[in-house]
């Protein structure tokens, strides 16, 4: 076993559910499925995060089921490394709220 330090450990980590995004709502919500198209929750932010200069720092990773299901909506978990700052965890319409989980992205992990 090796000890690794990624950039990401003295920030954090930004999970986006894949099961939600990629098989509960087609399965559930074939219309909202429609409106999604191919667009991936966690491909935009990461590119806006790169944008904005802070990716690296924090990363956006797909995860399994994180067991908060709720029709139609993506599950994210915000969970930063920083002592003292409590995990987030919430659910979104991936194309209709993403600019505000970009935000809560931001000031989560604000210095």
């Amino acid at each position: 076993m090796q000890d690794v330090n990624p950039k990401w450990a003295g920030a954090g980590l930004v999970l986006v559910c894949k099961k939600c995004s990629e098989e509960r709502i087609p399965e559930e919500t074939p219309e909202i499925a429609r409106k999604i198209g191919d667009f991936s929750l966690r491909d935009w932010l990461k590119k806006q995060l790169k944008e904005r200069g802070i990716w690296g720092e924090v990363r956006v990773v797909g995860t399994s089921c994180l067991d908060v299901c709720a029709k139609g909506k993506v599950t994210v978990c915000i969970d930063p490394q920083s002592p003292g700052r409590e995990s987030e965890i919430f659910i979104v319409d991936p194309l209709d709220e993403r600019d505000a989980v970009l935000e809560r992205i931001v000031a989560a992990f604000a210095k």
